[in-house]
């Protein structure tokens, strides 16, 4: 028995890692999922350097966030290898009219961190209400038919109006932050936020923010249609 596996062991080595049967994205271990309700699911993917990801399948659209500066390769089961490097803050959208099966490997010196926000069919949005206007300190990053994407960026002392959200939304901090939070009704509340970190929010939240750090507190608004 001990002759037959080291017969095999090498013909094992021999195979290509696209052999590596394919696992659901919840069951690849570097994407932790953190949070899951009938309209997403939010995983925090970390991929420390030099290590790379299961064969792993997304099924719905998606949006990712990135928390930091990284070099990566993204590998597509059937096409060619993809080197890509990211920045801290970037947003992408991924629609996905059908399955796509990749891994990705960190090629850089940097941790890969990423907040992939996956959108379950259907999007949930009340039919036919458009988006709110943005507020101060609040652009436009990316709009579909599927999400409008804003990123919200609070100097020091900075704030942001008291203001109702129409859509359901997902709120994901890109940097440390604190926060001061009006509701109308209820007492201020102060929040401290960490980089990753994501409030939801369903339709017709009401609030006001002021940035009580010292530091610029930035954020990615996912606004569901």
């Amino acid at each position: 028995m001990s002759c037959l596996i080291c017969l095999l062991l090498p013909l094992a080595l021999l195979l290509p890692a696209s052999a590596q049967s394919p696992v659901p994205i919840e069951k690849e271990p570097r994407h932790r999922l953190k949070f899951e309700n009938r309209h997403v699911r939010v995983f925090d993917v970390l991929i420390p350097r030099k290590d790379t990801s299961l064969f792993h399948t997304h099924v719905h659209d998606g949006v990712g966030i990135k928390l930091t500066d990284a070099r990566i390769r993204d590998e597509p089961t059937g096409g060619s290898p993809d080197d890509i490097t990211v920045t801290r803050g970037e947003v992408s959208f991924a629609l996905r009219p059908s399955p796509l099966t990749h891994r990705v490997s960190n090629i850089g010196e940097t941790p890969f961190r990423n907040i992939f926000v996956e959108i379950l069919p259907p999007a949930g949005a009340p039919r036919g209400a458009p988006p709110q206007a943005l507020v101060a300190g609040q652009t436009l990053a990316l709009e579909n038919e599927r999400v409008r994407i804003s990123r919200l960026v609070l100097a020091p002392g900075q704030s942001a109006e008291l203001h109702t959200h129409v859509l359901r939304r997902l709120a994901v901090a890109v940097s440390e932050g604190r926060l001061a939070v009006e509701v109308p009704g209820e007492k201020v509340r102060t929040i401290e936020f960490k980089p990753g970190d994501f409030q939801w929010y369903e339709a017709g939240a009401t609030h006001a923010l002021k940035n009580i750090g010292s530091t610029p507190f930035e954020a990615v608004d996912i606004e569901l249609k």
